[in-house]
Formats: structure tokens, sequence, C-alpha cells
């Protein structure tokens, strides 16, 4: 069931970002091993409800939220927050062309680091998941920005915080 879970929310950031995009190139060649700074602007947090793949005629809401460079508008991380059959997934799309060994790094307010492995690419990006407990979910809820963290290929670290503002809300609208 969680295969399916994730085969559906990869499918859905296929259709939520419609084109493949991949990193903007730094304005300076980076050192390998260095890590990116990136201005960003986001879409705010927002609830998602598409049918349900067991019950076409009931809704599976999810939250959603992306980060974009600022100067060309690049998809650069897409975080989705669904429910499972047990808890919650927490899934995070990256561009193509990153370093699939390294993984992902989801932080809360500089905490409670979970590493995350990627489960597959698509032409629009590379999908990393994780188990959220209660526990997790709660922490994200009373937090101040959640970070996702991967390198590119060239080892080059890329960092975005992400403000956790709308986040409740847009989960106790997706509940």
């Amino acid at each position: 069931m969680k295969k399916l879970l994730i085969a559906a929310l990869a499918l859905s950031f296929v259709t939520v970002v419609a084109q493949a995009q991949t990193l903007a190139p730094a304005p300076a060649p980076a050192a390998a091993g260095s890590q990116q700074s990136i201005q960003t602007s986001d879409t705010g947090w927002q609830t998602i409800c598409r049918p349900s793949a067991k019950d076409r005629a009931k809704q599976d809401c999810s939250v959603f939220h992306e980060t974009y460079t600022a100067n060309d508008q690049l998809r650069i991380v897409s975080i989705e927050i669904a429910k499972a059959e047990k808890g919650r997934v927490l899934a995070v799309s990256v561009p193509t062309g990153v370093s699939l060994k390294d993984g992902v790094e989801i932080t809360i307010d500089g905490a409670n680091k979970q590493a995350a492995s990627f489960t597959n690419c698509q032409n629009n990006g590379c999908i990393a998941s994780l188990d959220l407990t209660d526990k997790n979910l709660d922490a994200i809820k009373k937090g101040k920005s959640i970070s996702v963290a991967f390198s590119d290929a060239a080892g080059n670290k890329i960092k975005t915080d992400t403000a956790l503002i709308g986040f409740t809300a847009a989960v106790t609208r997706a509940d």
C-alpha cells in the first residue's frame, strides 16, 4: 500500500508541476562540496484534494508546498504530506540532476533531522519519502520552518528553508 501511495504522490507531482524543470545554474561555478545559496519564492501551504484511488466518489486531500528560484521561477523543492494507512507520508520532490546516493535531509527548526532516500525519478524530478509519526507531524505543526537539504551531482549542498506559517490550517482543511 505504501508503494501505491508513493506512486500516487509521484503522479500528483507530475500533475501539479506540468513541465520538467532543473536547477538554475549558480552565477559562478561552485567548488565541489560547497553549499549553494539560491534566492527563492514559494506558493505557501495549500490543501489539494483528488479523487481517491480506492473510491473515486471520495476525495483524498494532502498538504502541498512548492519553492521556486526567485529570478526564473524554476521549481527547487515540492513538499507533500498525505494520509497513509498508518499515519502520514511526507514526500519531497527535487529537480533531476541530484546526487541520488545522498538522499534528502529534512529538519524542523534546525533539529529533528530525518533522512529520506530517493524512491524514484521522473522527468520533472526525483522523489524521496518518509513515514511521519504523530509526533513528527506535531513537531511540524509547532515549528517555524522546515528545511530540505540535498546535493547536486557535483556534490554541492542545496538547502531550502520553508516557513510553516499556514501549515496547520492546511492540515486541518486536508483532514
